[in-house]
């Protein structure tokens, strides 16, 4: 860059101009403007006091020292450099430093120009922090979970969602392949549809038919379909898909998840077997009521496996829908963030004037920057916790079924029990009551830890179900007399009238609506703790509650055999 020759004048310019400005030959400063001043918080006398290098950090002095020689040995202008300026009240600003030449009474002097650039690369950051974020969060996430973009492009694909199909992210971000892993023939998956527009009328032509089971909730899919190639006997997969918008409200992109429920449609297609194979008993054998009984109390079992199958994937839906609405309110924060940014870089030729700081300052005001710092973070936790409340809900059901074990005798936890089974039969109290527990110090009990599960449920949804109107309390207590273990499931209910309570645990006997009961919960009941060698009775009052005690051995002793 060539030099001019102006006079002093240029002094008086430079100290007028919005732009930081110092003048200097390579040794002390010759001039900085009232700019500079503010930026560095030293006075203009200050300033030329001190050798130019001094202005930077120290870590750059030595930097910058060397840029300035360079340009006036080689009388060239270097493209512009960051460096970073510490204040006197020690406060360290990131700048851009942009250098021309003149010439003041026949000398070669450097004009250095600072551009403040500490709130861009601060925002700058903290974008990269929350991409970064959102990344990890997607990807640690064990619900299997991935991402496109308005163009189909892949932009998150996470471990979980690899396990599943065999596909590593590597081969799937950046490409629009995501239906290749689950159909060997090209065909939309529901992401695809929510970005093509099918939630803009097109559902019929779009999606109706393309998966065995399919819906539209709320503005999102959901979809059950089977996959023959996935494992040895194949997997049915349930999907849930959700849009993305932008500030405008455009679909953008989409997030979408599955679930392997493989193990649900083996228990209903198991569940469908046995009551066809009931149908058929009941028709032969009409006048064994013994037989009869007894497959009615294992379809009331397996009816209970498909009423807890559907609970699991009702609580499933809420913590999920956390993560999907705490993202699009990520998205906006983040919008915000820019919106601030726009208006720095809007203000920054012209800082120094009034009008423009008012602008400034009324803006941040509006969009609230301690609130979204305070509240993001906030937004991340609730996500957080909603995939640990997926993942506890997926071990109370395996803790309250005992899938890992045979149905056999074995040293079990019963308040583990009680309150994997008070997880899974949630739905049916959380509307009703609160739940108390009162537990003492028990010891494990061997058992048959499944058949337990099943009358702690049974005790607790027939006391739900004894609520009135109001919302009432169920209370559970435990201890230990000798070599017994005792539990109590109290509620504060209606209560049993006394001219029933000796029928109560009779095979078929319900005060419930026809349709809504069988009768063979407290008779079912009844039979596991008898089959333990324990007891259970009955305590109630009308209109006051009721409470069922329960008693067993801490060790399981075999009943004697009869005498031949």
């Amino acid at each position: 860059m060539g030099t001019t020759e102006p006079n002093m004048a240029i002094f008086a310019i430079l100290d007028t101009v919005s732009s930081s400005v110092f003048v200097h030959r390579g040794g002390n400063i010759l001039f900085a403007n009232a700019s500079l001043a503010r930026l560095t918080g030293y006075s203009c006398e200050e300033l030329c006091a001190m050798p130019f290098y001094r202005i930077a950090h120290p870590d750059d002095h030595e930097s910058l020292r060397e840029c300035c020689d360079a340009i006036l040995r080689d009388k060239q202008i270097p493209p512009p450099k960051e460096f970073r300026v510490l204040s006197k009240n020690h406060e360290i600003r990131i700048v851009q430093v942009k250098a021309s030449l003149v010439k003041v009474h026949g000398e070669v002097t450097i004009v250095g120009s600072f551009f403040d650039l500490t709130e861009r690369r601060r925002s700058e950051a903290m974008q990269r922090s929350m991409q970064r974020m959102l990344a990890e969060i997607i990807d640690g996430d064990p619900v299997p979970t991935f991402v496109i973009d308005a163009d189909h492009v892949v932009t998150h694909w996470n471990k979980a969602c690899a396990a599943v199909t065999g596909a590593p992210a590597s081969e799937m971000i950046g490409t629009r392949r995501q239906w290749a892993p689950f159909y060997p023939a090209e065909r939309p998956v529901m992401a695809d549809l929510i970005v093509n527009g099918a939630m803009e009328g097109n559902y019929e032509s779009h999606y109706k038919g393309k998966f065995r089971r399919s819906a539209l909730i709320e503005g999102a899919f959901e979809a059950e379909d089977f996959f023959p190639h996935f494992g040895e006997t194949g997997r049915w997969l349930y999907f849930t898909a959700a849009p993305l918008h932008d500030v405008d409200g455009k679909v953008n992109g989409a997030i979408e998840t599955l679930q392997d429920v493989s193990a649900r449609h083996a228990a209903e297609a198991k569940l469908l077997d046995y009551q066809a194979q009931l149908e058929k008993l009941v028709e032969q054998r009409t006048a064994q009521l013994e037989s009869a009984n007894e497959q009615l109390i294992q379809a009331e079992k397996l009816a209970s496996i498909g009423q807890l199958a559907a609970g699991v994937a009702h609580e499933i839906n809420n913590p999920i829908g956390y993560v999907f609405s705490n993202i699009g309110a990520l998205e906006k924060y983040i919008n915000d963030l820019f919106t601030m940014l726009a208006a720095y870089e809007k203000a920054e030729p012209s800082i120094a004037g009034a009008e423009q700081l008012a602008e400034v300052k009324t803006l941040r005001e509006e969009l609230d920057l301690e609130f979204l710092r305070e509240d993001i973070p906030m937004l991340m936790g609730e996500s957080k916790e909603g995939i640990v409340r997926v993942k506890k809900i997926v071990q109370d059901l395996k803790d309250f079924s005992h899938v890992d074990s045979a149905q056999e005798w074995q040293w079990a936890d019963l308040h583990k029990g009680i309150d994997s089974t008070i997880n899974i039969v949630s739905n049916e109290i959380k509307y009703k009551a609160d739940v108390v527990k009162d537990y003492g110090n028990l010891p494990e009990v061997e058992c048959m830890p499944m058949q337990l599960n099943q009358v702690f449920m049974n005790l607790l949804v027939n006391a739900a179900h004894a609520m009135p109107e109001t919302r009432g309390t169920i209370t559970i207590r435990t201890g230990v007399t000798g070599e017994k273990v005792w539990l109590e499931f109290s509620d504060n209910g209606s209560g049993i009238p006394e001219e029933i309570r000796q029928k109560i645990f009779d095979p078929f006997f319900t005060t419930k609506p026809i349709g809504k009961g069988t009768g063979l919960g407290l008779s079912l009941s009844y039979g596991i703790i008898t089959n333990h060698n324990g007891s259970i009775e009955v305590a109630s009052e009308v209109g006051k509650g009721t409470t069922f005690r329960i008693e067993l051995p801490i060790k399981h002793e075999a009943a004697a055999a009869p005498a031949g």
